[in-house]
């Protein structure tokens, strides 16, 4: 019995000093965040997004060397592509309508990262997410680069629910960003 105490307590600081390895997965859906408006268009605004990212976002080591992956579960393009259109709504476009050629809103999602560094016992994550837009419309071509980021210490590894949490306001704070652009606004307006 005392035999089997033993080996209990061996194999449990075996395992607090080896750390532990995990696997964070998280959906990524940006919320949008814009007063409604009575906005109109008289071309078809055609929306496109694109990354050429993969579903790993980053990884994260703590100063106790607890380890998480972290990957997007969803199709992040589709995602952010749904919030564009959502929030192109709300401000009172109507893009399947209206004349052609259309308006042509071209994102491409350049930066989704979670990289941590440990300093002594905490450690620190640099969380980033960024979109470059091209807008091509009333003759014009419009480009501009949008970003968020964010900076977050722990003492022991987050919970995946927080992982996801900070990634989706970056996200949101970055598409909200595109939506408010005044010049975007304004080559998407009706004459």
């Amino acid at each position: 019995m005392l035999n089997k105490h033993l080996f209990l307590a061996i194999s449990l600081s075996t395992l607090v000093l080896a750390g532990c390895s995990t696997t964070h997965n998280i959906e990524i859906k940006p919320e949008i965040k814009v007063s409604s408006s009575s906005l109109t268009n008289d071309r078809v605004i055609q929306v496109s997004t694109s990354t050429l990212l993969d579903s790993k976002v980053g990884s994260i080591e703590t100063g106790i060397k607890e380890t998480a992956n972290i990957f997007a579960t969803n199709n992040i393009s589709q995602s952010v592509n749904d919030s564009v259109m959502k929030g192109l709504r709300e401000l009172g476009f109507t893009p399947d309508q209206g004349v052609m050629p259309p308006a042509s809103l071209n994102i491409e999602i350049t930066k989704m990262s979670y990289v941590t560094e440990v300093e002594k016992l905490k450690t620190i994550a640099k969380i980033d997410f960024e979109i470059k837009a091209t807008l091509a419309a009333k003759g014009q071509t419009y480009k501009s680069s949008y970003g968020s980021q964010k900076v977050r210490e722990y003492g022991t590894l987050p919970f995946e629910k927080d992982v996801e949490s900070d990634m989706n306001d970056l996200a949101s704070q970055t598409v909200n960003r595109l939506l408010k652009d005044p010049n975007i606004i304004i080559l998407l307006q009706s004459n």
